[in-house]
């Protein structure tokens, strides 16, 4: 066994499919099952069942797989300590990266820290803010940027709080919400369940139809073309040309959505990391204030 089938069986456990496993290891199903069964030969033991959902892990794949997780971060640490010595930035930077963040600000963080440390290996994984605090507690992951509040004992950098807002096109500017289709989006469990308290407490509930969207650009088009109104935060809101109205409780608290940078202690000591949150603290949207 070496670094590659270590590499090779994160890869698996990640993804739970052995196509989306070979696409991200940049081979072939067929490359990658000979490489499982030559492993599994070299072991004496069997790893994966296959079924119509994925692979599924032997009992003997759970046994190694702490193992394999301590000997990727170990040579990850050889490899940062050895490229310090040389003065380079550079590593493997595996970060988490809400939904949100990652289509509306990520880009441009991501280009400047490229130009700037070109020889960082940059793993980006793009999932609901829940999801990525698991990932992190788990670690898989080096840093999260997500949105909402977690309960994190270890580094925390609050980027923003930023307002919730209701838009709708300038021609319903002055039409009564009942009136008028809400478009609502799939979004993590404790933001829907803020929103849904607003339509709640706002007496909101009588729009007579609701559209359910997963993809927050598809609302916000959905939304400028007249179809109706929804509650989106302010991070997806530059250029909207409509009403923006930012949203309060009944008892007068702001609607706010809160994006924040979680990291192990332990991370922070890489220089990749630490440069990484420098990159994201230097962007321009968290740089503002409201």
């Amino acid at each position: 066994m070496d670094e590659k089938d270590c590499e090779m069986l994160e890869m698996l456990e990640q993804t739970g499919n052995i196509t989306k496993a070979a696409g991200k290891l940049f081979t072939t199903q067929s490359a990658l099952t000979k490489r499982i069964q030559k492993l599994e030969e070299e072991l004496g033991c069997t790893l994966l069942i296959r079924s119509r959902k994925g692979i599924i892990f032997t009992p003997a794949a759970e046994t190694i797989l702490p193992h394999i997780r301590a000997i990727s971060a170990s040579m990850q640490k050889i490899h940062i300590d050895l490229a310090s010595i040389a003065g380079d930035v550079a590593g493997t930077l595996k970060i988490g990266v809400s939904v949100n963040y990652a289509r509306y600000r990520l880009p441009d963080v991501l280009k400047n820290y490229m130009a700037q440390y070109p020889k960082v290996d940059i793993h980006v994984n793009t999932q609901q803010s829940t999801r990525l605090y698991r990932s992190l507690k788990e670690n898989e992951i080096s840093i999260a940027l997500v949105r909402g509040n977690f309960q994190w004992d270890e580094g925390i950098v609050t980027l923003r709080e930023e307002p919730v807002c209701l838009v709708v096109a300038n021609e319903h500017a002055h039409t009564p919400l009942n009136q008028l289709p809400y478009i609502g989006r799939h979004t993590d469990q404790a933001f829907f369940d803020e929103i849904e308290r607003w339509r709640q407490e706002r007496c909101c509930y009588g729009s007579r139809v609701n559209l359910w969207i997963d993809d927050i650009g598809s609302c916000l088009a959905m939304v400028s073309r007249g179809i109706g109104w929804a509650i989106l935060p302010a991070i997806c809101l530059e250029g909207f040309d409509g009403l923006i109205r930012p949203l309060h409780f009944p008892d007068g608290t702001a609607f706010t959505r809160t994006s924040h940078i979680l990291y192990r202690h332990d991370y922070f000591e890489l220089p990749q990391v630490k440069m990484f949150i420098k990159a994201v603290l230097a962007d321009e949207y968290f740089r503002e204030t409201d």
